[in-house]
């Protein structure tokens, strides 16, 4: 008997919209970098810059999407359930397991959760009949449900009547010693990171620094009517530009810390790799460093 199943979710469709979406969010970017780059300083330097802000904001986070469900599995074994979603980790032992079946043979449809989007069907809703339904799933149709005393987990395998054959397989058999419950959300993650003295130090480096070439940009417009960003090959300044433009630089040294980070997030999650998050973190902490020293030379 095969004492171990893994199903994955359907991907296709939210790992489609999700690149879409990040390519997009670059090329708005690069729009807005080159709109700022050529802007006087006044509304059309704003409206530029919003799309600059936008993608830097939303990009980390449709990364995540990828990122989490690429590593969306979940797995029956005769000892319990394991749901795995990005960073989301749940291990229920087999004998906490109530009830497994498919959402749709509810009396009643199952509350929408907070996030629905293609490949993210994700969140925490209060049905009256189960409580707390917490949804890890990448689409609503073939949903299944998996139900404990504490809350009821709302999952979508690729291949739902499977997933419901191999576990009425697997209980029937039971087991002797149930997995551990454990419980990790991505908070969990964090919480690990900021204990750690190395990783605390690199990150708040980082940051202290990017806020200081932020200080200093924004202290030396004012007294600079225009500058030359770089010098020609012959050595001689090149033509002076706005003052404003000097913003350009802690916009792109924000955008470059922020992959560094969370680069190093990724690596961090496991012990074997966290030499490697500590040098992509040595760079988030270098990258403003070069930047200020850029702006001592153009001033």
């Amino acid at each position: 008997m095969k004492e171990r199943y893994v199903f994955h979710p359907p991907r296709r469709a939210g790992l489609l919209l999700d690149t879409t979406i990040i390519i997009g969010l670059v090329f708005a970017a690069i729009f807005g970098l080159r709109g700022v780059a050529n802007a006087e300083i006044g509304l059309t330097f704003l409206l530029y810059l919003l799309p600059v802000l936008v993608a830097a904001v939303l990009t980390p986070i449709f990364f995540y999407y990828v990122f989490a469900l690429q590593r969306s599995y979940y797995t029956l074994r005769r000892d319990g359930i394991s749901l795995h979603w990005g960073l989301r980790l749940e291990d229920i032992p087999i004998d906490r397991v109530e009830w497994v079946r498919l959402a749709s043979d509810l009396s009643r449809p199952l509350p929408a959760p907070p996030l629905r989007l293609p490949g993210a069907m994700l969140g925490v809703r209060h049905d009256p009949s189960l409580g707390e339904v917490e949804f890890i799933a990448s689409r609503a149709s073939g949903m299944v449900l998996v139900h404990t005393p504490a809350r009821s987990f709302a999952i979508s395998p690729e291949d739902p009547k499977a997933f419901l054959q191999a576990y009425r397989q697997l209980s029937e058999y039971g087991s002797l010693t149930p997995m551990p419950a454990r419980s990790q959300f991505p908070g969990f993650l964090l919480a690990r990171l900021w204990a750690d003295r190395p990783a605390r130090g690199l990150i708040l480096a980082s940051l202290l620094l990017s806020l200081a070439l932020l200080a200093w940009v924004s202290l030396a417009i004012p007294a600079h009517a225009s500058v030359a960003l770089g010098v020609q090959a012959s050595g001689t300044p090149r033509d002076l530009v706005p003052a404003v433009r000097l913003l350009l630089l802690p916009v792109l040294n924000g955008l470059l810390v922020l992959a560094d980070l969370l680069v190093g997030v990724i690596y961090f999650r496991t012990e074997a790799n966290r030499p490697l998050a500590y040098l992509v973190w040595g760079f988030a902490v270098l990258s403003p460093l070069l930047f200020l020293v850029s702006v001592g030379f153009i001033l």
